[in-house]
């Protein structure tokens, strides 16, 4: 009875951790966008449920000395992420910017 309650035990911890790593983390969730179109992340964007219209946010963009460029996606308040994009339209790299992207 004692291994069964333990079994049990282990099966209800490994459960309850298992659903709770479904929400991935900044970086998971950013690594993932790596090697994708950056329009696919514009259209979340433009999105109307997305963080970026509701908080009205207007794309920003800027160039980079080695022929690529950079998408500004608003992650959350004081977070933002730099998708660097190459002349193909694909995120090759990001950084994330500001306060807020700290411990996330």
């Amino acid at each position: 009875m004692g291994r069964l309650k333990s079994a049990l035990g282990c099966l209800i911890i490994a459960t309850a951790t298992g659903c709770g790593s479904q929400i991935p983390t900044l970086k998971e969730w950013a690594d993932q966008n790596v090697g994708r179109p950056v329009a696919e992340l514009q259209a979340m964007d433009r999105s109307p449920r997305s963080y970026a219209s509701r908080i009205g946010w207007l794309e920003q963009t800027y160039t980079l000395p080695n022929g690529h460029w950079v998408y500004v996606h608003p992650d959350r308040r004081h977070c933002e992420l730099h998708f660097e994009v190459d002349p193909g339209g694909m995120i090759v790299s990001y950084r994330p910017v500001g306060e807020g992207c700290e411990h996330q």
